[in-house]
């Protein structure tokens, strides 16, 4: 099971946030994915390890144009994101603009492909219908963007239905993989963790990310 952290907290002065990245190191995620103000912060701190480092663009709105988006992209590969994750273009795709949605992936995806780099699509089962997430999830995978994530915590979340909405997701498009990232703390949401079977997890704390590995990864 992949296991991600991130850290979107805008007000930790720098010696917080490096104090925080590097405790968060230690649990040995497979991912770490901070905002574009700590990319360049972070990637000295997780220099020598195996962990990538992400960025989320355009968050948490989805509301960028497609110029604006490819150069916060750019911006975040040259401080050192091995991962982009674009939050889908909400206006978009409530407007049903399916073609609009596919010229920004290609866009986005001929920006990554010769720099080593990933991208991923956030999107927000709070804000968009089933049919519409089933729809987005399949055109992503067919422009082969691999994973995704179904929320982006902006709007009020809750690991039942976080869960509830990737595993929806996987079993209308099962070739996709989902990192499922609401939030979660305490020892009966590790129990619908292990009985969600899902691609992977993401956590926005120490102490999920310490849940994760004593209860699911097994690590003491």
């Amino acid at each position: 099971m992949i296991l991600e952290y991130s850290n979107y907290d805008r007000a930790y002065i720098d010696s917080q946030f490096r104090d925080i990245i590097k405790t968060a190191i230690t649990y040995e995620p497979d991912v770490i994915s901070v905002l574009p103000t700590h990319l360049r912060t972070a990637k000295n701190i997780l220099s020598g390890t195996n962990i990538k480092l992400s960025c989320p663009i355009d968050f948490p709105l989805g509301i960028l144009e497609t110029p604006n988006k490819k150069s916060a992209v750019k911006s975040a590969i040259k401080k050192g994101a091995k991962i982009v994750e674009v939050v889908c273009p909400s206006h978009v795709l409530c407007n049903r603009k399916y073609d609009k949605l596919r010229e920004e992936v290609k866009c986005m995806q001929e920006i990554a492909q010769n720099e080593d780099v990933e991208i991923r699509y956030i999107l927000e089962y709070r804000f968009f219908s089933y049919d519409l997430m089933y729809k987005v999830a399949n055109i992503l995978l067919s422009a082969n963007i691999n994973t995704i994530y179904p929320s982006t915590g902006y709007f009020i979340d809750d690991i039942h239905d976080n869960i509830l909405a990737s595993a929806l997701m996987n079993k209308k498009v099962p070739d996709i993989n989902i990192i499922c990232n609401g939030n979660f703390w305490s020892k009966n949401h590790i129990n619908l963790v292990k009985k969600s079977n899902l691609y992977g997890f993401r956590v926005n704390s120490i102490n999920g990310l310490d849940l994760m590995h004593k209860n699911i990864l097994n690590c003491s």
